[in-house]
């Protein structure tokens, strides 16, 4: 009779754990590693929760200590990453600063929203606003703001990142075409 029991649950999802299984909770947590970063006076992690996932970037500034500077909150199925124009094939630009030490560099993946699709950004109210805006009701629209875009970018500078950033292409774009169907 227990391990009815224990059938059962595990079929109805009784006992905790995550919504996602197996490799497609793996990959998920692939990608929240893979835009997980923190250099200087920058952070950026991410959440994915089925196919939705959300970005968010802090700033330290010096006067009001770390900022939540931008949050992207969007359907992955809507959102592809946009091929460098410079290096046809690759998703992602990369450069090597020569300010850094030796493997210290910058890198940027663009998206762009599928026809019909935008994405909500958040945004501090310390960033002048590039558009229409609705308040946010974080801290009841005092300090954020929300705009839409068509295309938006994750950046990184730091040490090691171009296969940290290859590796995320990577990630995003498989778990998109095996678990996230695009709406119509």
């Amino acid at each position: 009779m227990k391990a009815v029991f224990w059938v059962a649950a595990a079929l109805m999802g009784v006992g905790g754990g995550s919504a996602l299984a197996g490799p497609q909770e793996d990959l998920a947590r692939a990608i929240e590693a893979g835009v997980k970063h923190a250099y200087q006076d920058e952070r950026l992690e991410a959440e994915v929760e089925g196919c939705q996932m959300t970005t968010y970037r802090w700033r330290d500034l010096p006067e009001q200590g770390w900022v939540l500077w931008t949050v992207f909150q969007f359907d992955m199925a809507d959102a592809s990453p946009r091929e460098d124009k410079l290096r046809p094939g690759m998703k992602y630009a990369y450069s090597p600063l020569a300010k850094g030490p030796e493997g210290h560099g910058f890198a940027i993946i663009g998206f762009e929203m599928r026809e019909g699709a935008r994405v909500r950004q958040e945004r501090s109210i310390l960033r002048p606003p590039s558009g229409e805006t609705q308040p946010s009701p974080r801290n009841d629209g005092t300090t954020h703001y929300y705009e839409w875009r068509d295309e938006f970018i994750f950046a990184f500078e730091g040490p090691e990142l171009e296969p940290k950033v290859a590796g995320l292409v990577q990630d995003y774009e498989t778990y998109v075409k095996e678990y996230c169907t695009p709406r119509s």
